[in-house]
């Protein structure tokens, strides 16, 4: 797993060759495992903010609604923050995994291009979800102002199914990597060694 790990990060620009699904796979574990971290490290500040006060408000005695309506108030504080580093792991992890699947592309004798499909479907899911931000901010805040939650909920739904355009590229990546090698060389190069 290492030597997969190692290899890759080695190969971040290396567009020719090949790549056996075991190295391939490993290494998409290994940015999986990162990119999971990096979230939770990034998300621990907003949330602990969010429930202590809420833990507070508790204390003191407040309604339900009027938690629910200081939890958008600060959620919506965050929020955008949250988005845009977000994006930012997403974007490098992205980027970490292009070559890699381009060359498991040319191991399967599949043309690189294909790695176009979930990239675009990506960006076209970040872009939604950054141009949207002010929308859905100004959702939260009206449902503060209004202790009625059910407006915000619906602005992050339709954020979500935006998301869901990302799940098209996520398919493609499992489907074409999951792909048997072709035996002995082909037009991408010689078979890939495993590491």
């Amino acid at each position: 797993m290492l030597g997969s790990i190692k290899y890759n990060l080695a190969n971040l620009a290396n567009f020719n060759g090949r790549d056996a699904r075991q190295t391939f796979w490993y290494y998409v574990l290994f940015l999986v495992v990162i990119q999971f971290g990096a979230g939770i490290i990034a998300a621990i500040p907003m949330y602990s903010q969010i429930f202590s006060s809420a833990f507070n408000g508790a204390q003191s005695g407040m309604s339900e609604q009027q938690m629910q309506a200081m939890m958008f108030a600060q959620m919506g504080d965050s929020l955008r923050t949250q988005v845009w580093v977000s994006a930012a792991i997403g974007v490098v992890m992205t980027l970490l995994l292009i070559a890699a699947f381009v060359r498991r592309l040319h191991d399967a004798g599949y043309p690189g291009l294909i790695v176009l499909v979930p990239v675009a479907t990506y960006l076209f899911s970040l872009a939604y979800n950054i141009s949207n931000i002010d929308n859905v901010l100004a959702a939260m805040e009206a449902a503060a102002a209004t202790e009625n939650p059910q407006q915000a909920l619906s602005m992050q739904g339709q954020m979500v199914g935006a998301g869901l355009v990302s799940w098209i590229g996520i398919i493609v990546v499992i489907v074409f990597g999951v792909m048997k090698s072709q035996a002995g060389p082909n037009k991408y190069g010689d078979a890939p060694v495993r590491y």
